[in-house]
């Protein structure tokens, strides 16, 4: 059942601070459920999973809806939507599902009692604002594809659906059902209602928006884009088609006589109809696609929304940029709005604090956050420009470095005070630093493993020869001995225009299926590990006497022997973590329901299952005295569980 107020959860723990030589152990430090309900905030310990001690970050993906009253402002994300106060920011309720439903898009009623919720699977459901719901109970609307908008009409009696099925579909609220299905060539990306309800605009991906009748379904004006559909041919002569356009936004003016779209990806047009006459008033090309597009109330200007906080405002008698007046400004801000500054996306890569008092993560909006365990508040923040987050390392004092991906073959580490950059000549996919802190270690696209020495920045040398797909995953082992990477499917590349690179991926392509172990300080290769499929995982025990590989099963050997001591019978692994002792293996599995098991290695059967990501695992971490599994998945969310029951 899932309820929008649900009571926090407070669970009794406790946890040891082990000192960094791992020698000296005080006692443990007991949290009374009292002490924990208190201090955690509210919304970080709402509808949690079972076991779950903890939820960090508010998830992927941030569409906001205002409600029409201006009371409330809804955020949806991959664990559910959010309500806060639309005037203080205070979060308020949590609406979430129980299956792995993701939200996509969200929308409130025109009495602001009521949130449409639009999911990836297809269904959109309707729930009460602030009253329980039994989630079995919520009306639903059904489509093949994503929903991609939502939006009721201005009386609340209809409910417009788009979709990733090419497809919008009008329903009628009351009695739940379809009035309507309008057709399109491509996804529908947008759906809204002309002011006084008697009409629908809905925009696709075919570049078209087109305007129907809501009493009779019928088409009463088609709106064209420019068609940005291109045909593009690889080195082996495959060609295959890509679109690089469509219709992202729309908005009717306060007198339902002109419509507004946006384009969306090399679609930079803005333009302006006149609805009777279908005719085009004027067309403004910009430096990037709107993501929105908003109608002044006295129907005078027209605002398009970009990233990093950039509007312009035109004229509509004629499209001219306009200066912002204070008048225009607040206009702005009040249509604009954004998700709460607390609402943040906290997905990637996870480390315990050698003493476990902190965690320390690192996520894809490229910033580390350091944690309080006992209070969960931030102790400190990183942040890194440029490229992506691909890792996390800790010095041997604790002090966290951020490892980035570059867009321009580069890869970046980074902490509070220095930037340190190592150039490659070709894409880099993974990127390792070694324990102590004297080695990193990157691969790529051209099959080589490259280490360069951190302390002079020089590349040391390049591992080749082996592998026969990219380098997607490396692990060292803890004495930074021995480096053991992982391969990957091949796919093409063609350079098209405007910076863009397609990809391509067939089904007949190379895919390298083998764990190479190298030793660090002769490059020599010691030995390959063969696997069934792409090695996704690859981890060592602390003390260096098992090595993990997984590329679906996971196996587990000796380094001394290199001989299989188990092999767990796993699906879909994407992260590895072995527990301090060493007798269990924490394994992160994607799929339609992304899971986190604990493994016992003498038995090779799991002894804890623990469901509640949206998305799949990217990060794992038991914290030094094994009370407890943090969990990062690309849904934007850490997990902190209790496993004390477990040990």
């Amino acid at each position: 059942m899932s309820k929008y107020i649900l009571s926090i959860l407070a669970l009794l723990f406790a946890y040891s601070i082990v000192l960094a030589d791992e020698k000296e152990q005080t006692e443990p430090i007991k949290i009374e459920p009292k002490v924990l309900a208190n201090i955690y905030p509210k919304e970080t310990t709402v509808a949690l999973p079972p076991d779950a001690i903890a939820r960090f970050g508010r998830g992927s993906g941030s569409q906001v809806a205002v409600s029409p009253d201006g009371s409330l402002t809804a955020v949806s994300s991959s664990v559910g939507v959010w309500l806060y106060s639309a005037y203080t920011d205070e979060f308020l309720a949590l609406l979430t599902s129980e299956r792995e439903r993701i939200p996509s898009t969200v929308t409130f009623s025109p009495d602001s009692t009521q949130v449409a919720i639009g999911y990836r699977d297809g269904s959109v459901t309707l729930w009460n604002v602030f009253i329980e719901n039994v989630e079995a109970d919520l009306p639903i609307f059904l489509h093949s594809g994503a929903v991609t908008s939502v939006k009721f009409s201005p009386n609340g009696k209809l409910l417009a659906v788009g979709s990733s099925d090419n497809s919008a579909t009008l329903w009628e609220v009351a009695n739940k059902a379809i009035r309507f299905t309008f057709k399109h060539e491509d996804a529908v990306r947008a759906v809204l209602f002309s002011p006084e309800g008697g009409r629908l605009a809905t925009a696709g991906m075919d570049a078209t928006t087109k305007l129907w009748d809501v009493e009779t379904g019928k088409q009463l004006r088609s709106f064209r884009h420019p068609d940005y559909r291109k045909s593009v041919t690889f080195p082996s002569g495959y060609t295959t088609s890509y679109n690089e356009g469509g219709i992202r936004c729309i908005a009717f003016s306060p007198d339902g006589k002109l419509l507004a779209t946006g384009g969306i990806n090399q679609d930079r047009d803005i333009k302006l109809w006149g609805i009777a006459l279908e005719e085009l008033r004027w067309s403004v090309t910009e430096e990037e696609s709107a993501k929105s597009i908003a109608f002044s109330p006295d129907g005078t200007l027209v605002a398009a929304y970009f990233s990093d906080d950039v509007v312009y405002v035109f004229r509509v008698e004629n499209g001219a940029p306009i200066v912002l007046t204070p008048d225009t400004k607040t206009w702005v801000r009040k249509n604009a709005r954004k998700p709460p500054t607390q609402h943040t996306s906290e997905s990637g890569y996870i480390k315990f604090s050698p003493d476990g008092k902190y965690l320390i993560s690192l996520g894809r909006d490229r910033t580390i956050r350091i944690r309080d365990i006992e209070t969960g508040a931030h102790v400190e923040t990183l942040t890194s420009a440029g490229g992506y987050t691909k890792t996390i390392a800790l010095s041997s004092e604790g002090d966290a470095i951020g490892i980035s991906i570059m867009p321009d073959k580069a890869v970046k580490l980074w902490d509070a005070e220095t930037t340190t950059l190592f150039p490659h000549e070709t894409r880099v996919m993974a990127a390792e630093v070694s324990d102590d802190e004297t080695l990193l270690a990157t691969g790529g696209k051209d099959k080589n493993v490259r280490l360069w020495n951190l302390k002079t920045g020089e590349l040391q040398q390049t591992l080749s020869g082996y592998h026969v797909g990219p380098i997607s995953v490396l692990s060292f082992s803890p004495d930074g001995t021995l480096l053991v990477s992982g391969g990957s499917r091949n796919w093409e590349e063609q350079e098209g225009q405007e910076g863009i690179t397609y990809t391509l991926f067939s089904a007949d392509s190379v895919e390298d299926r083998t764990a190479q172990v190298w030793d660090v300080a002769t490059g020599e290769n010691i030995t390959t590990f063969k696997h069934l499929g792409q090695v996704k995982a690859i981890a060592f025990s602390r003390d260096g006497t098992l090595l993990a590989t997984s590329a679906g099963r996971t196996d587990i050997r000796s380094t001394k022997t290199w001989q299989d001591i188990v092999t767990l019978s796993t699906v879909n692994v994407t992260c590895l973590a072995f527990s301090p002792e060493g007798t269990r293996i924490a394994v992160g599995m994607s799929g339609r329901q992304p899971t986190v098991q604990i493994w016992d290695i003498a038995m090779g059967k799991p002894i804890a299952t623990f469901i509640g990501h949206k998305r799949g695992i990217q990060s794992l971490a038991f914290s030094p005295d094994s009370s407890l599994l943090a969990s990062g998945g690309s849904d934007g969310v850490i997990y902190l569980w209790d496993i004390t029951s477990y040990r």
